[in-house]
């Protein structure tokens, strides 16, 4: 199974029988066609504005596969979901444990430290090793509330980034975190790596039946999926930076595939496909699970990670976040 994404804007996912079709424009106005046996795949990101008719998104669905919807410069917009059955006990329970001031408190310092220690990972096998992160994972644990907990994990953001000027390499200029738009490349990849990232982890909490607006580090505000945010903490440097940074040391990715326009940065058509290539390389590289202790690739570990919060919620089992060596 694998995920199929169309990324050209002028594109058209069509049905044909138990196929989709896409119909990709040439540069001389003619149209290539493509078919894909619908049994293949898993789930479809649109890119862009690409056209989807009624057949093929009705089809998609009925096969209970959801079709996610992404901008230009990769950021999550939304999805179609298929129709699953919900979960009303473990609604229940998420919004009891929200309502409860401790156990959420704990669920916090869970998340945002295993988010730490992942980040210090990525800074340690880049040869980053004189940096403070250890020291603010251990600072979580002896927070008295939320906001305090915060406080720390935004600390250590702005360390972790300080330190990836001199990872991204010198052809690179990177001076911090910046979005809404990214106005430099490494900015770009990195935005578009976590609208990526966020599809699956979408996917994955409306599989384990959780509801996806309310979180616990992120606070609930209208429109904002904050469960799917709280979730995505353990992943970003396991999954996003890491691919960032491997398509830049491998220079997949070079100054000249970025546009700019009003000072906001976004890959060139064909550096996008190159970067979906490593994505879904990351995605199916495979590792030992540390709760499970069998092997299983990281799109399987974030349903897991899902599936192991349901049951925190629901048993009580301590929510052990994904932290890698």
């Amino acid at each position: 199974m694998s995920v199929l994404y169309v990324t050209q804007a002028d594109a058209v996912l069509s049905k044909n029988y138990e196929a989709f079709n896409i119909a990709l424009k040439q540069e001389d106005g003619s149209w290539k066609k493509q078919s894909i046996p619908a049994q293949t795949v898993e789930q479809v990101v649109l890119m862009g504005n690409p056209q989807v008719t009624g057949d093929a998104l009705v089809y998609a669905l009925e096969l209970g596969m959801p079709v996610h919807y992404l901008s230009h410069f990769g950021k999550y917009l939304g999805s179609a979901l298929p129709g699953y059955s919900r979960n009303g006990q473990l609604r229940l329970a998420q919004y009891q444990l929200y309502n409860d001031p401790v156990r959420r408190l704990e669920l916090v310092k869970a998340i945002v430290t295993a988010k730490i220690h992942n980040q210090y990972q990525v800074l340690y096998r880049n040869n980053e090793r004189d940096n403070p992160l250890k020291e603010r994972k251990s600072l979580v644990k002896s927070q008295k509330t939320i906001d305090q907990v915060r406080g720390i994990e935004g600390l250590a953001a702005r360390e972790y980034f300080a330190c990836w000027p001199s990872m991204v390499g010198k052809q690179w200029t990177f001076t911090g975190r910046n979005r809404r738009p990214p106005t430099d490349p490494v900015n770009s990849l990195l935005s578009f790596a976590y609208g990526l990232l966020r599809v699956q982890v979408t996917a994955a909490v409306h599989v384990a039946g959780l509801d996806p607006y309310i979180g616990y580090l992120h606070e609930v505000h209208h429109g904002q999926p904050s469960m799917v945010l709280d979730l995505m903490e353990e992943f970003r440097a396991l999954i996003a930076d890491s691919v960032v940074l491997t398509v830049l040391h491998k220079r997949e990715i070079q100054p000249q595939d970025f546009t700019e326009s009003l000072g906001a940065y976004r890959l060139k058509e064909a550096a996008k496909k190159s970067f979906l290539q490593a994505f879904e390389r990351k995605m199916n590289d495979d590792f030992k699970h540390p709760v499970f202790e069998y092997r299983c690739t990281y799109r399987r570990a974030i349903e897991l990670q899902a599936r192991l919060l349901s049951r925190h919620l629901q048993e009580g089992i301590p929510y052990k976040p994904l932290v890698l060596r």
